[in-house]
């Protein structure tokens, strides 16, 4: 029953994400993490779509396990079914508990991907990436197990078409956390701020712009006419 409630909601989220942007795309080439280790993905936080992005790339594009540590899941509970696990500001003792489940199903289940953000918060990109401590992925990686660190970065563009389009990119994958990850992520999120002619992956096209569906030329000799009269 879980399972078949987390594919309708992976389902459901895919038509949204159609909806929502004209296209996702990956610039550069997809170099996915080996999978065979679980992952830690760690990601800028400056769009509000981001975790729908991210954990429906990881379910339906990697094909892997999406985990997230979210803070206010006990106000939408029903999220749940489709991988975030409660992290609340207020108690140390659920956020302990969700950092020991989370190992515990890297261990169970090696495909499983934690997407995290080291800002802690969502904010606009305007402000750049808000620093963090250095030894975040050290203490990180003292808790979860035999992880690779993975670099992503997220950037919305193309606001001239009535739909925007979603860039994604990612770095090189790490074996063990370096303390240079924010430096990592600086750079993908700069790379993704000039994109130039990089080449690029569509990994879902959304619905066409009005602008693109719609031709009315064929009333153009009725509107000439209309025109005319009123002239």
């Amino acid at each position: 029953m879980k399972q078949r409630l987390r594919r309708w909601g992976y389902a459901l989220l895919q038509r949204n994400l159609a909806r929502t942007f004209r296209r996702i795309e990956w610039l550069g080439r997809l170099e996915a993490p080996a999978p065979d280790r679980p992952v830690v993905l760690y990601a800028n936080h400056h769009v509000f779509q981001d975790s729908y992005v991210l954990g429906w790339f990881i379910e339906r594009v990697l094909g892997r396990r999406a985990v997230v540590w979210m803070e206010e899941l006990d106000r939408f509970p029903f999220f749940g079914v489709m991988g975030p696990l409660p992290f609340p500001a207020d108690d140390a003792e659920r956020r302990a508990a969700t950092v020991r489940r989370t190992a515990r199903l890297m261990r169970e289940d090696p495909r499983t991907v934690l997407f995290y953000y080291p800002e802690a918060k969502l904010h606009s990109a305007d402000e750049g990436l808000l620093r963090f401590a250095p030894d975040l992925f050290q203490r990180l990686e003292r808790v979860l197990p035999d992880v690779q660190w993975w670099p992503v970065a997220l950037r919305v563009t193309a606001w001239h078409d009535a739909r925007p389009t979603l860039l994604m990119t990612g770095g090189p994958i790490r074996e063990q956390a370096t303390g240079a990850e924010r430096e990592s992520l600086k750079r993908l999120v700069a790379r993704l701020e000039t994109p130039g002619d990089a080449w690029r992956t569509t990994l879902l096209e959304g619905r066409p712009g009005p602008h693109e569906r719609w031709d009315f030329s064929v009333t153009r000799r009725l509107f000439s006419r209309l025109s005319l009269r009123g002239a």
